[in-house]
């Protein structure tokens, strides 16, 4: 090898070689947008509101305040694992199937729930957070039971324990290593039951087969129905 070949080598070789490694090096640690998320559990409390019309019937609970507790667990980076509880008090419709059609509606009545879960959230970033932003998706899987009880109902209808299914979107919003804030959409979704008479004819207005009268002439004994809810809550890392 010619002098003037060392030469270039020892001048361009190390020039060759920075190119390459600058361009991987991307944002410096305290200028990316990029933060982890401090692993290990999690306690969040909540507090929202439930909506929604009581399904196509409207005897299902809707329109209340609600409040939970809840414990999440990291599983990994993507995937996390949550315990939890929470109250509602909403207010359903009351409904006499006995009467004619324009008064079989006789008024509302408390529905307070009270339920407990079990929730898969699968986090969208992964073990960071974007600029503090960090998305998920997962369901809650889990019981609910009215407490106010459904005693002299004039259709006989019950809300009682019930399982429900509830897919979630939503975001958290990290304030610091221990601190964020959690905003959270979801569909509470269960299956309502309905009492025999429901699709009986009224013995006081009865009507026919084209013109029917009754609550549900199709004679269903329950449908699934859907009640949003949306909730917001304080995060905090241990």
């Amino acid at each position: 090898m010619n002098p003037v070949s060392r030469v270039s080598i020892r001048v361009l070789g190390p020039l060759l070689f920075a190119t390459p490694l600058a361009a991987q090096v991307g944002h410096a640690p305290t200028s990316s947008p990029y933060r982890d998320i401090r692993q290990g559990t999690a306690w969040e409390i909540t507090g929202g509101t439930i909506k929604g019309s009581g399904g196509p019937i409207g005897v299902g609970p809707r329109d209340g305040s609600m409040a939970g507790l809840r414990v999440m667990l990291r599983a990994n980076s993507t995937l996390s694992l949550g315990l939890g509880a929470w109250a509602s008090q909403t207010e359903r419709t009351v409904l006499d199937p006995n009467a004619a059609p324009a008064q079989q509606v006789v008024g509302t009545r408390d529905a307070h729930l009270i339920g407990g879960e079990m929730v898969v959230q699968f986090n969208l970033t992964g073990g960071k957070s974007w600029h503090g932003f960090a998305p998920f998706t997962g369901i809650g899987l889990g019981l609910v039971h009215n407490t106010s009880g459904d005693v002299a109902d004039p259709g006989g209808y019950e809300f009682g324990t019930k399982f429900y299914f509830a897919p979630m979107i939503g975001a958290r919003f990290v304030a610091s290593k221990r601190l964020y804030l959690r905003v959270e959409g979801r569909g509470f979704t269960w299956k309502l039951k309905y009492p025999f008479l429901y699709g009986v004819e009224p013995a006081n207005a009865p009507g026919t087969a084209e013109a029917p009268n009754a609550i549900d002439p199709l004679g269903r004994d329950g449908q699934y129905v859907v009640a949003p809810a949306l909730s917001v809550g304080l995060g905090i890392s241990f």
